[in-house]
């Protein structure tokens, strides 16, 4: 079974909403040396298979933080920044750090941030994941890296951040800082 691409990457739960679980890895494999190195048709990244295979990865160890009591009973019971991240390219929404993982590394499968963006109603839509270390916990002159990108330094936070938009498909790229399909419009909202 074949699937768009771009429900690929929103990784698993989309994978699932489409067929069985099995045919994710029927999917990765059909995707092949024929996807290798093409720019995605969403968001025009160039996104290796690799890349895609742990955009996924990092999709099914966050699944369950869709739910953002699910994210802050396992620890992501910190705003960081505090408030709605937006600016005119777009928005980031509200994070949640998790401050036992804020330890001068990065892992893949345990982001230091998670990110909602504010509805209507009061509810939080998750919207990705956000990667970062303190300049003062980074001592090599080169900055950190995440599936081969270095993080971009943040001077109003003092950190190395980077972001992975999934499941939120970013017109302006999967690692792109601000997402123009993500808004604080409703935060007022969120109690």
């Amino acid at each position: 079974m074949r699937i768009d691409r771009r429900i690929w990457i929103i990784g698993l739960a989309a994978v699932t909403a489409c067929g069985p679980a099995q045919d994710a890895d029927d999917t990765a494999a059909d995707a092949g040396a024929e996807t290798a190195d093409m720019p995605d048709h969403a968001t025009g990244d160039m996104l290796t298979d690799d890349d895609r295979a742990s955009i996924a990865r990092v999709a099914g160890a966050v699944e369950a933080f869709r739910d953002v009591e699910a994210a802050k009973a396992a620890g992501y019971t910190e705003q960081y920044p505090a408030g709605c991240a937006f600016s005119a390219e777009g928005a980031q929404g509200i994070h949640y750090m998790n401050p036992a993982l804020v330890d001068g590394k990065v892992e893949l499968l345990t982001p230091e941030l998670v990110m909602y963006e504010p509805q209507a109603d009061g509810s939080m839509v998750f919207v990705g994941v956000d990667y970062a270390i303190p300049f003062d916990q980074w001592q090599n002159p080169e900055p950190p890296t995440i599936l081969g990108r270095p993080l971009m330094r943040n001077e109003a936070l003092s950190v190395w951040a980077l972001h992975i938009w999934s499941p939120r498909v970013n017109p302006s790229g999967t690692f792109a800082v601000w997402n123009p399909a993500v808004t604080c419009e409703h935060a007022k909202m969120v109690p």
